[in-house]
């Protein structure tokens, strides 16, 4: 019991520390410019306006 806890705590930690990671910017540029993080949400906004248009009936 003792190791399965272990192992998932490893688990929880390593996601934690990739969640925070991804929210780094990745770039000199990005991290000069504040809008970074707005603009990463337009594009996965973006994204998800393309995936449900793609699944609404053509209005033809």
């Amino acid at each position: 019991m003792v190791v399965f806890s272990w192992f998932l705590s490893m688990i929880v930690a390593l996601f934690a520390t990739a969640t925070i990671a991804m929210a780094l910017p990745s770039s000199a540029a990005d991290e000069l410019n504040a809008t970074a993080p707005q603009s990463l949400f337009s594009i996965e906004m973006n994204r998800v306006d393309a995936m449900l248009a793609s699944c609404l009936p053509k209005g033809d």
